[in-house]
């Protein structure tokens, strides 16, 4: 497997984190929880962000 490609498996693996962290927020009716839970996705979806403009300089 090229960086490339373990990247985007990361990439993926990142995003259905966010989707759990998003879950357990919903789920949850602690407010200082619900609140680390979706900062925790947002600075993950950080880290999408930073590692598709990684992929990026590939091309």
């Amino acid at each position: 497997m090229d960086p490339r490609q373990k990247v985007q498996h990361c990439i993926s693996s990142f995003q259905r984190s966010v989707s759990e962290l998003r879950a357990a927020a919903r789920e949850t009716e602690n407010s200082a929880a619900r609140n680390a839970f979706i900062s925790s996705a947002q600075k993950v979806e950080e880290c999408i962000q930073q590692c598709q403009i990684a992929i990026n300089q590939f091309k």
